[in-house]
C-alpha cells in the first residue's frame, strides 16, 4: 500500500490464537458464479492458510466454499471450490504482501476465470470450467480464521472492511471505492462488515441483510488507516461544560459509522434533549434520518442561542 495513512479509526486486532468471528451460515452467503471478495489487513504473521475471511471446508476428501486465506510465502490466496473441479487456491505470488503494513486484498471469479489482487493491483489470473461454486459440505462463514471439522488456522493481525458481492467486480470498480467506507447499499452488495464499532462485541453487517456475527476474543485499538468514511461530517461527538449560566457545546466530526437506533445515536440524542438544546437536537434527529434513508440532509441547522 503506497497511499500515506491519514484517518485514525478503530480497529479490530485478532491474536492468532483463537480470536475469531463467526457469521453462520445464511442464504445470502451461497452465491451461485459470480462472486468478488475484499478486506484490509495487517498481517502480523505469515502462516499459511491463515483465515481472513473463509467458509472453506478442505479435508482432502470434502471441499467446498471460497475464501481470502494466507498462502505462507508473504502473499494471498484466492480459494474456490467449484462443482466441476477440485478446489482453486489462486495465489498472489511471493513477497507480494508485507507484513506489519495494511493492504487492501481482493479475489473475484465470473463463472470462466478467478483473479486475485493487492492494493487493486492485479497479482495473478487463473481460468477455470465454468461451473457453480460448490457449497457441500456446507461450513460457517468467518472472518480472522479458517475453519473445517478438523482444522483452524486463526489470523495474527488487524481487520477492517470486509466485503462480499454476487458480482466479480472490475479492477476499476475494485479501485474506485479501495480507500473509503461504504454505505451498505451499494448494488450487488450482499455482506459489509466495516469491523469499526469500537467497543462492541458484535460485528454488524451494514447491508440489509443484516448478517450480524459474535467476536470472540478479538480486542479493539485505534489505529492509523488509509481508508476513509465514504461520507464525512456524518457523525458527531459530543462534549458539553455546563456552568450555572451557560453550556458550552463542541461538535466535531468522527471516523465512525453511527445508525439511527445505535446505542451511540440513542446516548447523543438523549443528551441533546435533556439539556435543553432543542435547536441541536431537531438538526441531529433530521441528520439521522436523511443517513438512514441515503439521502443529504436538506433541512438548515438553526442556530441561535443555546440556553442551559
Amino acid at each position: 500500500m503506497n497511499k500515506q495513512l491519514e484517518s485514525l479509526q478503530s480497529i479490530l486486532v485478532f491474536d492468532g490464537q483463537d480470536n475469531s468471528i463467526n457469521l453462520g451460515k445464511k442464504p445470502e452467503f451461497k452465491i451461485e458464479k459470480k462472486i468478488t471478495l475484499e478486506a484490509w489487513v495487517y498481517c502480523q504473521n505469515q502462516r499459511r492458510r491463515t483465515g481472513i475471511i473463509s467458509n472453506i471446508f478442505d479435508t482432502s476428501d470434502k471441499e467446498s466454499g471460497y475464501g481470502l486465506l494466507l498462502d505462507g510465502k508473504s502473499g494471498v490466496f484466492f480459494a474456490l471450490k467449484t462443482t466441476s473441479q477440485k478446489i482453486h487456491y489462486l495465489s498472489s505470488k511471493a513477497d507480494s504482501l508485507k507484513l506489519n503494513q495494511w493492504h487492501h486484498l481482493a479475489g473475484t471469479y465470473d463463472g470462466k476465470q478467478i483473479k486475485v489482487y493487492i492494493d487493486g493491483v492485479e497479482k495473478a489470473a487463473k481460468a477455470i470450467a465454468n461451473s457453480a461454486i460448490n457449497y457441500e459440505p456446507e461450513n460457517d462463514l468467518f472472518i480472522g480464521t479458517y475453519k473445517d471439522n478438523n482444522e483452524t488456522y486463526p489470523f495474527q493481525g488487524k481487520i477492517a472492511e470486509v466485503r462480499i458481492w454476487k458480482v466479480a467486480r472490475t479492477q476499476q470498480q475494485i479501485q474506485n471505492n479501495l480507500y473509503q467506507r461504504l454505505a451498505g447499499n451499494e448494488p450487488g452488495l450482499i455482506g459489509y462488515w466495516a469491523l469499526n464499532e469500537g467497543s462492541e462485541n458484535v460485528a454488524h453487517d451494514g447491508t440489509t441483510n443484516a448478517n450480524h456475527g459474535n467476536i470472540n476474543g478479538a480486542n479493539w485499538e485505534q489505529s492509523q488507516v488509509a481508508f476513509t468514511n465514504s461520507q464525512s461530517q456524518e457523525l458527531v461527538v459530543i462534549k458539553t461544560l455546563t456552568t450555572e449560566k451557560e453550556t458550552t457545546l463542541e461538535v466535531k466530526p468522527v471516523e465512525q459509522k453511527l445508525t439511527q437506533n445505535s446505542e451511540k445515536a440513542k446516548e447523543i440524542e438523549k443528551h441533546l434533549l435533556a439539556t435543553g438544546l432543542e435547536d441541536y437536537g431537531f438538526w441531529w434527529q433530521e441528520m439521522l434520518k436523511a443517513q438512514a434513508q441515503k439521502t443529504e440532509l436538506d433541512k438548515p441547522f438553526r442556530r441561535g442561542r443555546i440556553w442551559a
